[in-house]
């Protein structure tokens, strides 16, 4: 340890405590310099990992609090060794308080898992109730760094194969510990500093899940400066390391901030920021980064907020921004393209430029994105001249002006009608969020989703125009041929929906059963979380199933590989999970009610299987997802639509008024109606 004159930078020769091993953390006020680490000893003295010193002249003070080390149990790569080093102290308090964090389980024999507070004169025991939710202890795992403003502590941590459940960092109200927010990000994180009621993070988080943030990509990608809002916004959910303890707990919103940092190899963890400060202009990281958003940045770096800041990054470039556009229907272009993303804004506007004419956009939107979400938008453009072809290119814009364009594409627009027909009809008016009819010719490059914008991938085991399902209709469907190539998959991760309905006609005749359509981890082969799926068993059972931990499904009787059509409708809601097998209900469950939690993807024709084949043969058709369980009468309506061409009547409702005169009545009925048809007589009886 050694003492510096902050006004020229000069030793102070009289300030020369000598510890026995390293010391971690220094934390001083006026009067005192706290010290925490791995030492046993001060000069002679003994002194466990804390200790303290006068500010003027180093000598050792009667402050000893005794850090104790926790149980190897929980270390999974089978360490035995223990460990009680302090990493992190902090005064708060107004000098009357010292917390202290580190690799230690307990403070004068007080349990204190990773972090605790201590009286700043006798070294006693204070409580700090977020302790009570950290695991994390030993030589594996520790809380790593702490920081404060005053009145709020925040800590940092770490685990490799430890016992700790945080790998983020915490908010704790400093008089007491409790719990503020927690940031259940994975990934170690080793400094914060916090400003203008947002927390600063150094960091390598790569998933951000349990905060409503980032899932696991893969490959992974490890995001080395990170901002939360200390204040928080939700609850922590899982995915959580190790244990539950911090489940339901309160957690930030992560923020969209995302410089881009590139990994150094000095210390060969192939770590950047190692340490994050700053002031009211600029945000300030340390470590041993090279590069910093692609410019040569070794080090060292500030960030400056945007009223310093020349606000110049802008809406990043991508080849997937390049609009796909398609025309079918006359007169209509449907035009959609995915988001970009931008490191410091979530917010976009997207314009739509038709035949270079920018002055005028023929359509404008604003929406959020993020580098690990970016859904695809669009729009149709209609009232346009059937054969004639047109340009599109988008323009991504951010708050500050900044822009991006996109490549050009263009369309010849049809001059065949629109054939989609009651049934179509009534998909639409009852919600569906995407509907594929699967009525593309030979060729078409993917499956378009008629509802929303998440078109389908086809693989090479799809064949198309085979005839359809609807009655009177001449739509066609698509075959699948019981292999990995018979796939159709939407081509975004989306989170996985616990409200919604499946729909689907299908006809086949295999006895090896196979996946018709479910939600799976993987766009394509075999996923490895898979469930919300309509399959057969080998009889031609089917069965609609969701994993909420276990397998749980509901089925229906009877054989349905008879090589005649099918309508299927799959519900899974807040009144539970039901299944429907041409039009009537087959079987419901209302104690099930949530699936499996992951992001993940649509895919028609197969994935890991339940019962029997994991693809499928046979041919299907007109497939829609809805954001709500569809009712048993929209149910029976849309069968008889599909099957015959009628819906089912909904009976007219009655609406009479009377007015008395004398022994005359008068009865006005004219204001009964009917929802799907017209009233044709009224009937008036007397009791």
């Amino acid at each position: 340890m050694a003492a510096f004159d902050t006004a020229t930078g000069a030793l102070v020769a009289d300030f020369r405590p000598s510890a026995s091993s390293q010391v971690r953390a220094i934390a001083a006020t006026a009067d005192t310099v706290y010290l925490g680490g791995a030492f046993t000893s001060v000069g002679e003295v003994g002194r466990n990992r804390l200790a303290a010193v006068q500010a003027t002249d180093g000598s050792l003070l009667g402050w000893a609090p005794e850090p104790g080390v926790g149980s190897t149990a929980g270390n999974r790569n089978g360490n035995t060794a223990t460990s009680n080093v302090v990493h992190a102290l902090v005064i708060t308090g107004g000098g009357g308080q010292v917390v202290a964090a580190g690799r230690f389980d307990s403070l004068n024999g007080t349990k204190a898992t990773g972090v605790g507070a201590l009286d700043a004169v006798t070294g006693a025991t204070r409580p700090f109730a977020v302790n009570g939710y950290i695991t994390n202890q030993g030589v594996n795992s520790a809380v790593y760094s702490l920081s404060t403003d005053g009145t709020t502590v925040f800590g940092t941590a770490y685990d490799y194969f430890g016992p700790g459940n945080l790998e983020g960092s915490f908010a704790a109200v400093a008089d007491g510990g409790a719990v503020i927010s927690v940031n259940g990000c994975h990934g170690d994180t080793y400094s914060s500093f916090p400003l203008g009621g947002v927390l600063y993070l150094a960091t390598h988080a790569h998933t951000c899940e349990p905060i409503g943030g980032y899932v696991e990509q893969s490959p992974r990608i490890n995001k080395f400066a990170t901002a939360v809002t200390i204040a928080a916004t939700g609850t922590v959910t899982p995915p959580t390391l190790r244990n539950t303890l911090l489940v339901g707990q309160p957690a930030p919103t992560l923020l969209p901030w995302f410089p881009t940092m590139s990994a150094g190899t000095y210390t060969r963890q192939y770590q950047a920021g190692w340490t994050v400060s700053g002031n009211n202009d600029y945000v300030v990281f340390g470590g041993e980064f090279p590069r910093v958003n692609g410019t040569a940045q070794q080090g060292l770096v500030r960030y400056a907020f945007s009223g310093t800041a020349p606000n110049r990054v802008g809406p990043k470039y991508s080849a997937a921004m390049t609009p796909t556009a398609e025309s079918l229907s006359a007169g209509t272009a449907r035009i959609s393209w995915q988001t970009t993303d931008d490191d410091d804004n979530e917010h976009l506007t997207y314009r739509v430029v038709r035949n270079g004419d920018t002055a005028a956009p023929v359509h404008e939107v604003t929406g959020p994105s993020t580098w690990w979400n970016r859904p695809t938008i669009g729009f149709v453009d209609r009232g346009l001249t059937p054969g004639a072809t047109y340009t599109y290119r988008v323009v991504a814009v951010d708050p500050f002006g900044n822009q991006t364009a996109s490549g050009l594409t263009s369309v010849t627009v049809s001059d065949s009608a629109d054939s989609g027909g009651s049934y179509a009809d009534a998909v639409l008016a009852d919600g569906a969020q995407n509907y594929w009819r699967l009525d593309e010719a030979a060729g078409a490059p993917a499956g378009y989703d008629q509802a929303g914008f998440a078109d389908l991938g086809v693989g090479s085991g799809v064949t198309r125009e085979v005839a359809g399902a609807l009655s009177g209709s001449t739509n066609t469907a698509s075959s699948f041929d019981g292999t990995s190539g018979g796939l159709m998959a939407t081509q975004q991760a989306v989170p996985a929906p616990n409200t919604f309905s499946i729909e689907t006609w299908f006809r086949t005749t295999t006895t090896a059963g196979g996946k018709i359509i479910g939600f799976g981890s993987s766009a394509s082969g075999i996923s490895g979380s898979h469930d919300r799926h309509v399959y057969l068993d080998t009889e031609g059972g089917v069965h609609f199933g969701v994993h909420p931990g276990a397998r749980e499904s509901v089925s229906a009787a009877g054989a349905y590989n008879d090589g005649e059509w099918h309508h299927v409708v799959a519900t899974l809601s807040a009144e539970g999970m039901a299944l429907y097998v041409d039009g009537e209900l087959q079987q419901a469950r209302p104690e099930v009610t949530a699936g499996e939690t992951y992001a993940g993807y649509w895919r028609i024709g197969g994935d890991r299987g339940w019962a029997g084949a994991d693809w499928f043969t046979g041919t299907v058709d007109e497939v829609a997802i809805y954001p709500a369980a569809l009712s048993a009468a929209q149910v029976a309506d849309h069968h008889g639509l599909g099957s015959t061409g009628v819906g089912s009547n909904a009976p007219p409702t009655a609406a009479f008024t009377a007015a008395a005169d004398g022994l005359s009545v008068t009865v006005d009925g004219s204001a009964s109606a009917d929802a799907d048809g017209s009233v044709t007589g009224v009937d008036v009886g007397l009791r």
